[in-house]
């Protein structure tokens, strides 16, 4: 009898035990709270305790964002790799997946909006140079909160690395230095002034200038084909800011054998030009207005108009 009541004691405080075990584990604080951390990561080898040669492929910061039970690892590696930019087109690295206590976990790729990145480590392979910023594709994981510390040891990671090797590749992955990102507190009082902002912005000095032939010659006129010669004005045009220069001549006259007169007509037009260059324009005198006309020595004249504009 006294032996059966000391195991039933025993017994009873065994089972207080375990459950005050179990009240203050439930009790623990969340590992990490809401907000934005980063940290330091390291692609090893495989197996040996080294980096892996694709190590200098990845900015060696990582940005994490702790929602709950859930953590955002974002990764960065180059992208496009310098040293082999017509590779990947469709990523660095593909298809990356983590392996915590037996459990996959895949990477979400993005090779859109590419983020701008420091790089740490020079991969001379990859033309990487330390310190130097490159475009970069995120890779985003997803794991539980609370295993946010394991992965400072080695964790099994694959991923297919989709230059030079171009095939799948077997890491380690580790994840150091978890650190919150500071938040910038808001002001307890905010006021607002405004000040007056006064300035001038001066007319740049242009100049021009608008060569025109002092004359063109269309030779003896031919009855049977229309009669053309191409013509070239000549614009000289420096500091003209918003401005412009305009020329415009009528598109037909008249050339005329004393009281005779010869019809013509001229392609020009009006054309504008902001910088130092060149217009075209032709004149033609019809082949059947050469064949009703008197003959003799015809001449005219065009004027042009010159016009600036400045804006």
């Amino acid at each position: 009898m006294k032996n059966t009541l000391k195991r039933m004691t025993s017994a009873a405080m065994a089972l207080v035990m375990a459950i005050g075990m179990g009240a203050t584990a439930a009790s623990a604080e969340a590992p990490y709270k809401d907000g934005n951390y980063t940290g330091k990561v390291v692609f090893m080898h495989e197996t040996n305790n080294t980096n892996s040669m694709c190590n200098s492929l990845f900015d060696q910061d990582a940005d994490i964002k702790v929602t709950g039970n859930k953590a955002e690892i974002r990764l960065y590696t180059a992208f496009p790799v310098p040293n082999f930019k017509n590779d990947g087109a469709d990523g660095t690295v593909k298809n990356m997946v983590m392996t915590i206590d037996k459990q996959d976990y895949t990477a979400v790729s993005d090779i859109k909006t590419k983020p701008e990145r420091q790089f740490d480590e020079a991969g001379l392979m990859f033309g990487i140079t330390a310190g130097k910023k490159l475009p970069t594709q995120v890779l985003t994981l997803t794991v539980p909160t609370d295993k946010l510390d394991s992965l400072a040891n080695p964790t099994p990671t694959k991923a297919f690395v989709n230059v030079v090797m171009k095939k799948d590749v077997n890491f380690r992955f580790k994840l150091t230095n978890i650190t919150p990102v500071k938040e910038e507190s808001a002001p307890d009082n905010t006021q607002t002034k405004s000040m007056e902002i006064r300035a001038e912005v001066a007319a740049p000095t242009a100049t021009y200038t608008v060569k025109i032939p002092e004359n063109v010659t269309l030779g003896t006129l031919s009855a049977t084909q229309d009669n053309v010669i191409d013509y070239t004005v000549e614009v000289t045009a420096e500091n003209m800011g918003a401005g412009r220069v305009e020329v415009s001549v009528p598109n037909a006259g008249v050339l005329k054998n004393g009281e005779k007169e010869l019809a013509y007509t001229n392609s020009f037009g009006t054309q504008q030009t902001t910088k130092t260059g060149t217009m075209n324009g032709k004149f033609t005198v019809a082949a059947k207005d050469v064949a009703a006309a008197t003959a003799g020595n015809y001449t005219g004249n065009a004027t042009f108009t010159i016009s600036y504009f400045a804006g």
